[in-house]
C-alpha cells in the first residue's frame, strides 16, 4: 500500500493541474493536421477561387472548404471549435503546433520553388526538324 500512494497522489496531481488531455478535445496532431489543412484550403479559396469568381459568397464558401476538412478528418465542427477553445488556453502548445506549421508552410514553397527552379535550368530535349526543313 505504501508503494501505491506516491502513484496515486501523482495521479491526482497530474489531473488537477490539467495536464491531461480530455477525451473529446482532438490530439495534438490530429488538431495541427486539420490547422494545417484549413490553411492551405484558405490559401486555395482565397488565391485562386475568389480570384477566378470573384462573386462568390465568401462566407458559404468558407463553409463549404471547412465541412469538407471537417469530414477529411472525420470530425465535427464542433470537435474542431471545443478542441480549438482547448489549445488557445494552453498557449505554450498552441504556439508550437502553429510554429510547427509555419514551418511545414516554408518547406513547402521551398520545395515548390526549388522545383521550379530545376525545371525551369533544365535544357530543352533537341528535336529533330521535320524531314522538309532538314537541311541535305
Amino acid at each position: 500500500m505504501n508503494k501505491l500512494l506516491p502513484l496515486l497522489v501523482l495521479s491526482i496531481t497530474l489531473a488537477a493541474c490539467g495536464l491531461g488531455r480530455p477525451k473529446d478535445i482532438l490530439p495534438r496532431e490530429k488538431m495541427q493536421a486539420v490547422l494545417w489543412d484549413i490553411a492551405k484550403g484558405g490559401e486555395f479559396v482565397n488565391g485562386y477561387v475568389y480570384y477566378r469568381y470573384p462573386n462568390l459568397n465568401r462566407a458559404v464558401v468558407n463553409q463549404q472548404v471547412l465541412k469538407q476538412i471537417f469530414t477529411l478528418h472525420k470530425i465535427s465542427k464542433k470537435d474542431f471549435e471545443k478542441s480549438l477553445e482547448y489549445y488557445q488556453r494552453k498557449p505554450d502548445v498552441f504556439v508550437a503546433m502553429l510554429d510547427s506549421i509555419n514551418a511545414q508552410q516554408t518547406r513547402v514553397k521551398k520545395d515548390t520553388l526549388q522545383s521550379a527552379a530545376a525545371d525551369s535550368s533544365a535544357k530543352p530535349a533537341k528535336t529533330p526538324l521535320p524531314p522538309a526543313t532538314q537541311v541535305k
